[in-house]
């Protein structure tokens, strides 16, 4: 009603120029997300102001005309939406209208929108947060944050024991199965998700090394104080290849919202459709089969509400240049159990109620890192301060007279052969030819160089996202004619006047990859062309989109 105020009684060139700056400020609207008001709705509060016969109820909200009817369900859509409803209330009502499009009986024409499936639904009682809350009170609000870019914080968790699977040790009794994920905070891309038997560290590190290996190493790992993240060898690994791993407080899971609602909306959209569908004996790999084409085909691929973009698509826009990555064999090496023990003055060292010797003689009397592999006793893997000390082999001794006696008398008992001549057939190599294979790829196999790699890329990819000097770029640069990603990204900041934020320096260098390459004085032309008509400096999107056109609109012409 104030703004009806302000131009009802002016004249036509005055109204246009109020309207103009009306159009040019801000609002808060209720329930809209939108802060700016169109020229045709104050035109049209006008026209229903002087129409109208009460002036003080004339911009009053009106009522459908339509309330409580539906006409565009039918009696067997009704149906079959109450009873959907009661099967599952986790089910959503974009579910629910696709479900209705895929049958027969149900589909009807014209097909109902959403919001029509939505107003039945509340109407009935049905509404998802009537069925699954009622009058119970909300949680309460939390301020929420985000990473400025993907690789930057990983989260993960695990959801409590809601799933039953058939045990593999006695197929005839069932077991309770837990699901484990990790999530990219910035994207909300699923890197990886199982459900396991056994929550145990082990197993946490098995998942994570499995997500590094495919999408590179995190700079921090966000995990809550449960027993299976409190491990130490957990976190001796994740510092070996450079990503800190951060608790959250005590008794503070909503601190790690982003991945306690992935895990939610697993079990409302995978976990009730699984129990509903009657199936008795479920076992462990069927669920994982079911949960790993569910994120990649829905999740991943789904847009996300507060991003407006699919997990998929945001995440990988992050420069393969700029992830760090490390080899399997070496994050193989890493991620082994690990345990403390002290070298002996002998070097020796005890793991797992077996002696071992330790080759380098400077670590006799030291405290070391034992890591080992419960299939290969014999030997395990010795660290000491981050660095990796070759391998210690099983330490046996033979203090036992008659033992040695009997082992002695079978050698002299054993039969004799008759040996041919060395010259009736070729020298057997096949263990000499594996040996120098072996020596040849030990030789070019540094775990240390590769771990110190590892962390000197990550100081680059840090430094050159907040700093914007590009990955391996030289400390002075030889001058040169050509026009890359990061002269545009330079050139923007200079005629714009302001410092980028990583994720502006992101958009700019995969708009690069998408349109590129763009002719430097096309891009000068254009934004100076912006910046005379007083367009915003924030606005970077529109800038980049009219960069975007004028490209089209040159290679067209040519």
């Amino acid at each position: 009603m104030n703004i009806v105020n302000r131009v009802k009684g002016l004249t036509p060139k005055e109204r246009a120029r109020v309207v103009d700056e009306i159009l040019q400020s801000r609002y808060a609207i209720p329930f809209s997300k939108k802060e700016t008001l169109s020229k045709a709705t104050i035109y049209r509060w006008l026209r229903e102001y002087r129409e109208s016969t009460d002036v003080g109820a004339a911009l009053m909200g009106k009522e459908r005309s339509d309330k409580g009817k539906f006409p565009t369900l039918d009696d067997g859509q009704k149906n079959a939406l109450i009873r959907w409803r009661y099967e599952n209330e986790y089910r959503t009502v974009e579910d629910l209208r696709e479900e209705l499009l895929n049958h027969e009986s149900t589909c009807g024409s014209p097909p109902p929108s959403t919001s029509t499936i939505a107003r039945f639904l509340r109407a009935n009682g049905l509404s998802r947060a009537n069925m699954l809350f009622g009058d119970k009170p909300q949680a309460k609000i939390r301020l929420a944050f985000e990473a400025e870019y993907p690789q930057q914080v990983w989260m993960a968790d695990t959801k409590g024991p809601d799933v039953y699977v058939t045990d593999p040790k006695d197929p005839s009794k069932s077991v309770q199965a837990k699901p484990i994920a990790f999530i990219d905070d910035h994207s909300r891309y699923l890197t990886s998700v199982r459900y396991v038997i056994d929550e145990n560290e082990p197993a946490i590190m098995a998942l994570f090394c499995q997500a590094v290996l495919l999408y590179g190493i995190p700079e921090i790992l966000y995990l809550d104080r449960g027993s299976p993240y409190m491990g130490k060898s957990l976190k001796r690994a994740a510092s070996l290849i450079g990503c800190n791993v951060i608790h959250a407080h005590k008794r503070d899971c909503q601190a790690k919202g982003k991945i306690e609602k992935v895990l939610r909306t697993i079990h409302e959209r995978l976990e009730h459709e699984m129990m509903a569908s009657g199936k008795s004996a479920v076992t462990l790999e069927e669920y994982n089969e079911r949960v790993a084409a569910y994120v990649s085909q829905d999740y991943n691929r789904h847009v996300h509400e507060e991003t407006r973009q699919t997990p998929e698509e945001r995440f990988f826009a992050y420069p393969a240049e700029m992830r760090r990555f490390i080899t399997k064999d070496s994050l193989i090496m890493i991620f082994l159990p690990c345990r403390t023990a002290s070298v002996s003055k002998t070097g020796l060292v005890q793991a797992n109620k077996k002696k071992y010797l330790v080759q380098d003689a400077m670590l006799w009397g030291k405290k070391v890192e034992v890591r080992f592999e419960d299939s290969l006793p014999d030997k395990v893997y010795i660290w000491f301060e981050e660095k990796y000390y070759g391998e210690a082999f099983l330490f046996i001794e033979e203090n036992d007279f008659l033992q040695r006696e009997a082992i002695t008398e079978n050698v002299r008992r054993a039969p004799e052969i008759s040996i041919p001549d060395a010259n009736q057939a070729p020298v057997y190599s096949r263990l000499e030819r594996q040996l120098a294979k072996y020596r040849e790829e030990m030789e070019a196999f540094d775990l240390n160089g590769q771990i110190d790699q590892s962390r000197k890329k990550k100081q680059e990819v840090r430094s050159s996202i907040i700093s914007g000097k590009p990955v391996n770029a030289p400390e002075k640069a030889a001058p040169s004619d050509s026009f890359g990603a990061d002269e545009f990204l330079y050139l923007l900041m200079k005629l714009l006047r302001k410092k980028f934020a990583p994720s502006e320096r992101l958009a700019v260098h995969t708009f690069w990859r998408a349109v590129g390459p763009i002719d430097e004085n096309l891009v000068r032309k254009t934004v100076g062309r912006l910046l005379g008509e007083e367009h915003p400096v924030e606005d970077l999107k529109g800038y980049l989109e009219e960069i975007r056109l004028c490209v089209l609109t040159k290679y067209n012409n040519e």
